[in-house]
């Protein structure tokens, strides 16, 4: 008698097992889905948190973009104002305590505006460059020509040099900082 008592003890061990094997891989996978649902939840996080920086970022740009705009103009007045005067002085370089005026002569040119008119005369003056098969004005020979004589040769436009203002600010946390003012006519 003991012994089917045996097989029947033994069977239900091993249908127990059995029901425990299907049962672990049951929580193994709804654990699984439960952390698959944690990892969705984290990468949505993830997401709003790189849209709020977006956000941010934008709006600093913004501020940036427009204080810098406001600050500017008040320099730019600044600087006009500066320049007013150093050309009021008659003096070319003016230094003081807090840094540097200047107003320097650029350079004059000279721009070729109708070449057809400008060719009738440039090669008996002088006034060409020979590259093979072209021709091109040679602008520091007419230059030094109309330094020389004053005559302007036709098809030709001088553009007298300009007078350049720049500053130079002292007390800076980099060192002295130069900045060229707006181009104008003297």
């Amino acid at each position: 008698m003991d012994e089917p008592r045996i097989d029947f003890i033994a069977e239900l061990l091993r249908e127990s097992e059995a029901a425990d094997t299907v049962h672990a891989a049951e929580m193994n996978s709804l654990r699984a889905d439960q952390m698959l649902s944690a990892v969705a939840v984290l990468e949505a996080q993830m997401a709003d948190v790189n849209d709020l920086v977006d956000k941010e970022m934008k709006l600093l740009e913004e501020y940036r973009s427009n204080e810098l705009a406001r600050v500017d103009k008040k320099r730019s007045w600044l600087v006009f104002n500066l320049e007013g005067y150093a050309r009021s002085t008659g003096e070319k370089t003016m230094r003081l305590p807090h840094g540097i005026l200047k107003l320097r002569k650029g350079r004059d040119k000279v721009a070729v505006t109708a070449m057809e008119e400008f060719l009738k005369k440039a090669q008996a003056l002088g006034f060409l460059r020979a590259i093979p098969e072209s021709y091109t004005p040679d602008t520091q020979a007419v230059l030094a020509h109309i330094k020389r004589t004053g005559e302007v040769p036709p098809g030709v436009e001088f553009i007298p040099a300009e007078t350049k203002f720049s500053y130079t600010t002292n007390g800076d946390s980099n060192g002295e900082r130069q900045r060229d003012g707006e181009q104008t006519e003297s």
